[in-house]
């Protein structure tokens, strides 16, 4: 099916203000030009939401798995704590809009009860079968008066009909279930594009179904019929049709950044979900055939769901503000996971550094630095306004002349103001723009530059160098239609001092590096920093790896705690075995992830299985095995499956130790930690890729160990 563009006008809405201080309203009547294509209606809403929460909540919150394979027991869904309101208030008072709920995860388990499936939550001992957690948190959004999104899974690992034409009719009806019941409470469909390979598939044992990823779930009439359910609803996919995927599970959207977009398939076939070029879906195009925008996806922990060893691994509010900059201030929505624990609720860590970070963004949001100011602008359309760049609304705006494509705006402020901030927005009801500009401010009766910019379009906003003035002049430089801005605001940064960043070496020291002038204090034995702990002067030794913790003080403020779980060190460690090695061998464990070793790549491509064996040097008792993926952006070569074999002698190896599968590595690809049932002493590691993602090779930035410290 085709979705068409279609030039939306609708009466003034009323005015709804956030807690951050931005507003949200509906489309215009205003009589002027539109530019290419525009949003719809929904898409319009979705702009104006900024952000929302995913919750990932299902079984692999109790089996410590990213990707469930489908054979886990209904009876393992017993929170402690069940608190649907907690979570959704926690995500309601951070100034999230929305969530969108895991109704069911690649491991097929429904948290509601279905007639599609007996895996499900009416099939858990808990509250005797009759649990909804669907409906617990729709209920919990209509009190806390943000909106709800479904996510279902098309990739099934447990249904028996995975793979068969019957299995798109299930998930159909699954979709049915739930947009239907709650058809006025829901914002989006997020579609997820995982799909095929090992899983259950209700036998005895693990096997492997390959679908066609573009033509088996029937994309587009799947659309359709989702369309006609929850027709005030986005869908979201890599491909859209209303909101696309930015490409990354990183937190950011790259500068520029364009909501219209041509989508590019690769390998010369149309573009289709799983088929894309996420190099255009990263930016989009300008003047692309759609209006697609684009969404980041970012978790606030390194996982999806909730682990035990994570905790102390959420992502500080200051992270959290790079992250709202990199993403809602480049014109994208951010979508950022917040996961519940085995309790069935929020983690308290993740709950204060949602607060800290909404309380981060009220203080940024409380003095706009433009109010009040006059505006003198190049020329005027008819029907728009010069004043209404002050308002913050998208529905009222100003519009240059046709023929003013480099126009100007000025604002005289009432007095000489301080910031570092300016927020950016076009109508685009009517179209995105504007291509290129900057901003200057007047300082000593001169203009100086201050920022530059490409894309506007929802919203840009731009930290920038301080600065005190009481004249500012944004000079539009290229606008493919006449250009229109809806907003123009100025704000402060709130302080924050930064988290050091610790540096390992393969001999087991650690450098910390930190802002100038700021002072790092730290910790080994597991507790909290304060001004009291050990102050950082030189590199730390940690031969044997273990916890580090750090804070960084400066002009009264602590940052936000770094923890590090550190391996032990790898310099002494030797390379018995690596068939088909094509870089020097040390680059497994050098301390750098910016090093990759990897087999032969061209000539003589050496494909997996393949198996490194390593001397370690000593007897160690190995708690956890580690393995880095390459972090240069590439695919090539990430293992997706290992298995992990132990040795005191380096001749008998006996069965792994551990094996599985690197859920979703591609799209997140961090360290994996392979914990070990128990620990075992030896001195002989071997390290088995038994398949890769991509390409015909294997590539590793890092491998380590973390020992038992019991």
């Amino acid at each position: 099916m085709e979705f068409s563009k279609t030039i939306y006008r609708w009466a003034l809405a009323a005015t709804m203000t956030s807690c951050l201080g931005y507003k949200t309203f509906a489309a215009t009547d205003y009589n002027v030009p539109s530019y290419g294509v525009v949003p719809n209606q929904q898409q319009l809403k979705w702009h104006d939401m900024e952000m929302y929460a995913f919750v990932h909540y299902t079984l692999n919150t109790y089996t410590g798995k990213e990707w469930g394979m489908g054979d886990e027991k209904p009876e393992l869904f017993q929170p402690t704590h069940y608190d649907p309101e907690q979570i959704v208030k926690t995500i309601a008072d951070a100034g999230l809009k929305g969530i969108v709920f895991t109704c069911k995860h690649h491991d097929g388990f429904c948290m509601w009860p279905t007639e599609t499936t007996t895996h499900d939550i009416a099939s858990a001992p808990w509250k005797n079968g009759q649990g909804n957690v669907v409906d617990d948190m729709v209920k919990a959004c209509r009190k806390y008066g943000i909106k709800f999104g479904v996510y279902i899974s098309p990739w099934d690992r447990n249904h028996s009909t995975y793979g068969t034409p019957e299995y798109i009719k299930v998930f159909r009806k699954q979709l049915e279930e739930i947009l239907t019941k709650y058809k006025d409470d829901i914002f989006i469909v997020w579609q997820d594009g995982a799909c095929g390979g090992d899983g259950f598939y209700g036998g005895d044992k693990l096997e492997k179904r390959e679908v066609d990823k573009v033509d088996y779930y029937k994309w587009r009439e799947t659309w359709d019929y989702v369309k006609t359910l929850v027709p005030d609803a986005c869908i979201f996919s890599d491909i859209g049709p209303d909101v696309r995927w930015v490409g990354n599970e990183r937190g950011y959207a790259r500068y520029p950044h364009w909501s219209t977009i041509t989508p590019v398939g690769l390998n010369g076939r149309p573009p289709a979900p799983g088929l894309l070029d996420e190099k255009v879906n990263e930016v989009g195009t300008p003047n692309g055939k759609e209006w697609i925008p684009a969404e980041v996806d970012v978790s606030i922990r390194p996982g999806w769901f909730w682990h035990q060893e994570q905790n102390n691994q959420v992502k500080s509010p200051e992270r959290l503000l790079s992250i709202y900059f990199e993403s809602v201030g480049r014109g994208a929505n951010l979508n950022l996971n917040v996961p519940p624990d085995k309790r069935g609720r929020i983690h308290e860590n993740d709950v204060e550094s949602l607060q800290e970070f909404s309380r981060m963004l009220n203080r940024m949001y409380s003095k706009n630095y433009a109010d009040n100011a006059q505006v003198s602008v190049s020329s005027v359309h008819p029907n728009t306004s010069k004043d209404s760049v002050l308002d913050r609304k998208r529905t009222t705006f100003w519009m240059a002349n046709d023929d003013d494509k480099q126009a100007q705006v000025c604002l005289k402020l009432p007095e000489v103001r301080t910031f570092d901030v300016i927020r950016l927005a076009e109508p685009i009801q009517n179209g995105q723009r504007i291509r290129s500009f900057n901003v200057e401010v007047k300082k000593d009766g001169k203009w100086i530059p201050w920022l530059s910019g490409e894309s506007v379009g929802a919203r840009v906003i731009l930290p920038g160098d301080e600065v005190t003035t009481d004249e500012i002049r944004i000079n539009i430089l290229k606008s493919d239609a006449s250009p229109a801005l809806s907003e123009i605001s100025l704000w402060t940064k709130p302080f924050a001092v930064m988290a050091p960043k610790a540096v390992r070496e393969a001999s087991g020291k650690v450098v910390l590096q930190g802002a100038p002038s700021a002072v790092i204090r730290y910790t080994l034995d597991g507790s909290e920093p304060n001004e009291n702990s050990t102050q950082y002067d030189q590199p730390i030794s940690m031969v044997n790896g273990g916890e580090l913790k750090a804070k960084s003080y400066l002009k009264g403020t602590s940052s936000a705690t770094l923890t590090e779980i550190m391996p032990m060190a790898t310099n002494d460690w030797k390379v018995v075995s690596a068939p088909g090695a094509a870089v020097d061998n040390h680059l497994l464990f050098d301390g750098n992830e910016a090093t990759l070793w990897h087999t032969s790549h061209q000539n003589g491509e050496q494909a997996p299985p393949q198996s490194i064996e390593i001397d370690m040097g000593k007897t160690v008792p190995v708690q956890s095995v580690l393995y880095t993926p390459r972090q240069d952006g590439h695919f090539h070569g990430i293992a997706n499956k290992y298995e992990v074999y132990l040795s005191e002698d380096g001749k008998s190896w006996g069965q792994p130790v551990a094996q599985g599968e690197f859920s979703n590595i591609k799209n997140h690809p961090i360290r994996q930690q392979i914990d070990l049932a128990k620990p075992i002493s030896a001195r002989y590691m071997k390290f088995v890729v038994p398949s890769v993602i991509e390409s015909n090779h294997v590539t590793i930035a890092e491998l380590g160990v973390l020992q038992d410290k019991k």
